[in-house]
């Protein structure tokens, strides 16, 4: 009886949270598509300039690496996967920036300063969003209408064009967890999880009234979408129910990025970085 009441207790002690607006950083020059971090770093991919920028929390600009054909949703990862200069062809084993080419319909790899791309065995129409998760990699393939994912041991093609489950229209974000797969399914105004044979699960926001599911982030407890249109963000929890919707200071967001208690969002359309900050509920 004693234990029941020390969890009974516990449980009672574990306040609601929500998220909330926190600063808006502007960003001199950047138009902002997707958002990586490196610890503390803040990256952004600029595809309106061709770069990608690493920046400061006040939004400044510390480095920059130029020469991109529109690169989109932008992901760090560290997996052995084979890459090349072009001239020769090696096995990636550290951790990297993986930068997709919508215009070169390629995915770039940096590291230390140094360009590579992925070798891949099939071709891409427009890569928008890659993910990397142990020896697991997925992109959104957005003219193809598919998710081309690499389970550790071959490539797959997940989804193919059209409005059902299991259909993707022009596929911008993508992220693979422990067991499934989540896809912001942008002209389809919703997201879709899909386990790792493929199959579909679920579908999420449908019911939303979203105008382009840009961009997608998923936490151990947490969905993150972006309804660019609408200029929102909505979270959902791991059985796909609205919890809470934002849209203060938000305005065309196309990416999201959650450390800890912080997210961090991209303002496509007027160049800023929105921070909101996860706080207990208050309810006096």
């Amino acid at each position: 009886m004693a234990a029941a009441t020390i969890v009974s207790c516990k449980e009672k002690n574990i306040a609601p949270q929500e998220w909330h607006f926190e600063k808006n950083i502007p960003l001199d020059g950047i138009n902002p598509i997707g958002i990586a971090m490196d610890g503390n770093d803040i990256f952004l991919s600029d595809g309106d300039h061709n770069r990608v920028v690493k920046i400061n929390e006040d939004g400044n600009i510390l480095s920059e690496m130029p020469g991109f054909e529109r690169p989109m949703h932008i992901e760090f990862g560290e997996a052995d996967f084979e890459i090349t200069d072009k001239v020769t062809t090696s096995l990636l084993k550290e951790r990297a920036l993986f930068i997709p080419e919508y215009g070169r319909d390629s995915i770039a790899v940096m590291r230390d300063n140094k360009l590579d791309y992925l070798v891949l065995q099939d071709s891409l129409d427009a890569p928008a969003a890659i993910s990397v998760y142990n020896n697991e990699i997925a992109i959104a393939d957005f003219y193809s209408n598919r998710i081309l994912y690499y389970n550790n041991n071959q490539w797959i093609n997940i989804g193919t064009e059209g409005k059902e489950l299991g259909q993707l229209y022009y596929p911008t974000d993508v992220q693979i967890m422990e067991n499934y797969i989540y896809v912001a399914d942008a002209y389809n105004h919703r997201a879709q999880v899909f386990d790792k044979t493929g199959k579909a699960i679920a579908l999420i926001g449908a019911d939303q009234k979203i105008n382009a599911a840009t961009g997608i982030f998923v936490s151990e407890n947490e969905i993150y979408l972006t309804d660019f249109e609408n200029g929102r963000i909505l979270i959902f929890d791991m059985n796909y129910k609205l919890k809470q919707i934002i849209d203060t200071e938000i305005d065309k967001p196309t990416d999201i990025f959650v450390q800890g208690k912080v997210m961090y969002i991209t303002n496509y359309r007027k160049g800023q970085l929105i921070k909101y900050i996860l706080k207990d509920i208050d309810h006096e």
